[in-house]
Formats: C-alpha cells, sequence, structure tokens
C-alpha cells in the first residue's frame, strides 16, 4: 500500500527507489551493444546477409524475452490479475530488467528497420512508446512483461518457421500464433479492467493522471498490431491453399 504522503511506495522508503530503479539501466546499453555486437558477428565472422543475421538475432531475443517475461509472470504471479497495471515498477524488479532488456533490442533494431525494413517502424515505435511511458510513469512494468512473454511466443514461432518454410509448418504456426494472440485480447481486456478501476478512482496506487489513459491507448494500439498480423497470416494461409489447390487441378486437368 502507498501513504497520501508519498513517502512510502510498494512497502519501500521513496528515497529508495529512484537509487533501486538506476541499479537497472545499464542493461539498456548491455542490451543494445550485445546485440549490436551479435549482428556484426553474424555477418563479419558467419558470413550471412543482413536479413539472415537480423532473422537470427531476432530469435535470440524473442527467446531471451519470453523466457524473463514467463519468469517474471511465475515470480509475481500472485500479483498478476490485480496489480499489474499500475503497481509500481520498483516492486518488480525483474519485469525492470526485462523492460530494459527489450528497450535496448528496440533500439538496436530500428537502425536495421529504419534502414532495410521499415514496415516494422510502427511496430517498433509502439513497443519503445510503452516501454519508455512506463519507465516515466513507474508503472505498467509487470503488465509489460505479461505482454512481452505473450507476444514473444508467437514471433519465436514465426522465427521458427522461417528457418523450416513449408506448408506445414506455417499452418502450425498460424493456428498457435492465433492462439496466442486470442490469450493476448483476453490480457488487454484484463489490462482495460485496471484502467477503468483507475479511472474510477478505486485503484490502491499512486500514479500520474495520463497513466490510465496511455497504458489503455498502448495496449490497444498494441493489441490492433498484433491482431492485424492474425488477419494478415490467415490471408496469406488462405493464399497458400487455394493457390495449392488450383494448380493441383490444373495438373490433374494436363495430365
Amino acid at each position: 500500500a502507498q501513504c497520501a504522503s508519498g513517502r512510502w511506495l510498494g512497502g519501500r522508503p521513496a528515497d529508495t527507489l529512484g537509487f533501486a530503479a538506476m541499479l537497472f539501466f545499464w542493461v539498456v546499453p548491455a542490451s543494445f551493444g550485445a546485440f549490436a555486437c551479435l549482428f556484426l558477428a553474424f555477418v563479419c565472422v558467419g558470413g550471412l546477409n543482413v536479413e539472415a543475421s537480423c532473422s537470427r538475432v531476432s530469435l535470440v531475443h524473442h527467446f531471451i524475452a519470453m523466457c524473463l517475461g514467463l519468469w517474471a509472470h511465475w515470480r509475481y504471479s500472485d500479483r498478476i490479475m490485480e496489480d499489474a497495471s499500475f503497481a509500481p515498477n520498483t516492486d518488480f524488479e525483474l519485469a525492470v530488467v526485462l523492460q530494459h532488456f527489450n528497450l535496448g533490442y528496440f533500439l538496436y533494431d530500428t537502425v536495421h528497420v529504419a534502414v532495410w525494413d521499415q514496415r516494422w517502424f510502427l511496430h517498433h515505435c509502439v513497443a519503445i512508446a510503452g516501454y519508455s511511458t512506463s519507465e516515466i510513469s513507474n508503472v505498467f512494468g509487470l503488465a509489460n512483461a505479461v505482454n512481452t512473454w505473450i507476444t514473444e511466443v508467437g514471433s519465436l514461432m514465426y522465427s521458427l518457421f522461417l528457418i523450416v518454410r513449408s506448408d506445414e509448418a506455417y499452418l502450425v504456426f498460424v493456428l498457435f500464433y492465433t492462439a496466442s494472440r486470442s490469450y493476448f485480447a483476453y490480457w488487454s481486456v484484463t489490462v482495460l479492467g485496471h484502467v477503468w478501476q483507475a479511472l474510477q478512482g478505486k485503484s490502491p496506487f499512486s500514479f500520474p493522471a495520463w497513466a490510465p489513459y496511455c497504458a489503455a491507448t498502448l495496449q490497444l494500439l498494441l493489441l490492433g498490431v498484433n491482431m492485424t498480423f492474425v488477419a494478415t497470416h490467415w490471408q496469406k494461409l488462405w493464399k497458400r491453399y487455394v493457390n495449392g489447390a488450383n494448380g493441383a487441378q490444373e495438373k490433374s486437368k494436363s495430365g
């Protein structure tokens, strides 16, 4: 609980929170540098092209972020459904580490996106905005951790599909990806419930007045982006099977 005076937040003296949060900021440049070095290693040492190198770097990020997100979800599972959105980030050190890890990665990958693959630019801007506003307001860190592991499960599956690249693998990917985004939609409804409670003044936590609006906007944007991906993959799957069926019919007629 938090006192109105602001001297105590999340059960800790307020004057220790800034120092506690600063302990993890080194993760941002460390993450940025590690992924940049890994990319250069794939290109210069491994001899891979830019696309293949970025794909492998992304795969590494997806796996580590998913594991950290699941760990944070498990570690703070007793507070997920009630406190994830507006409890202070400094209550959830592991979620803060994950958030800084993700910030470093997305800052690194935005360079790649801006130069070679602009279709992901909006996605990266939404992600960076979400992490940055969470840092400024000192809330939503645990909710972001849940967002991370759910979305990274789908991203990891897509990266694995890019390695296999078969019609059967794509079908399996689309089915599992849709299942993960269905859970993400459920989780987004939970977050919006936290926002509604906060706007009604029923939240037990202190936060900037703009935080609930920002949390709702960014969660809806993230949900919209991911639902767009779901629709796109189903369209591609439909075209694959329609084209495949048409090709089989033409082959049987010519035979």
